[in-house]
């Protein structure tokens, strides 16, 4: 059991992280061996790094962390009972996180519940787990704001280029009626 000073200090540590963090997301982790706990923490590493941590923290340490790194508390309020394993991630796709988790929830049967996640800051219940999981990657946004932003530019060139074209044909046909005379 934490003693005063230890709580404060974890406090303290979890704000500064949940300050830092694109994802924090709850679970109850009722039902769960510590061979499956230890086989989720081992598939965030493996994907992750140490950009991702999955921790089991007290209901009141938690939010008094949440409220401290300004995230609005109020609208996670339901999230805060019975055993919480709290996974945030500090560096690198926050999709891919939650990935991970939707599918070792669907191998173990729906073990551990989603109480709440925030991503980018925005709460969002439970439930939507599983949409948020078909969210494509960083570096398919990415690649699809390029594209779009490539498309009116590859389009002006062809067009551009449909001009330039038109008038090569223009002047062969003036050359083969003088040369035909």
């Amino acid at each position: 059991m934490l003693r005063r000073p230890e709580k404060e200090k974890l406090v303290q540590e979890l704000t500064e992280t949940f300050k830092n963090s694109s994802l924090v997301l709850f679970t109850d982790f009722t039902g769960l061996t510590v061979a499956q706990m230890t086989k989720l923490r081992r598939s965030l590493r493996e994907k992750m790094g140490s950009g991702a941590k999955l921790q089991v923290v007290k209901n009141t340490l938690l939010k008094m962390a949440l409220r401290n790194a300004e995230y609005d508390v109020a609208a996670a309020e339901k999230v805060f009972f019975g055993p919480t394993a709290v996974l945030y991630v500090t560096q690198g796709d926050p999709v891919e996180a939650i990935k991970i988790l939707h599918n070792f929830i669907k191998e173990n049967k729906g073990t551990p519940v989603c109480k709440g996640i925030y991503l980018e800051r925005k709460f969002f219940s439970g439930e939507q787990l599983e949409e948020l999981s078909k969210l494509p990657s960083r570096e398919q946004l990415l690649a699809m704001v390029v594209g779009g932003i490539q498309a009116p530019i590859r389009g002006f060139v062809n067009v551009l280029a449909g001009v330039m074209r038109n008038m090569l044909y223009v002047l062969n046909a003036i050359k083969e009626k003088k040369e035909g005379q």
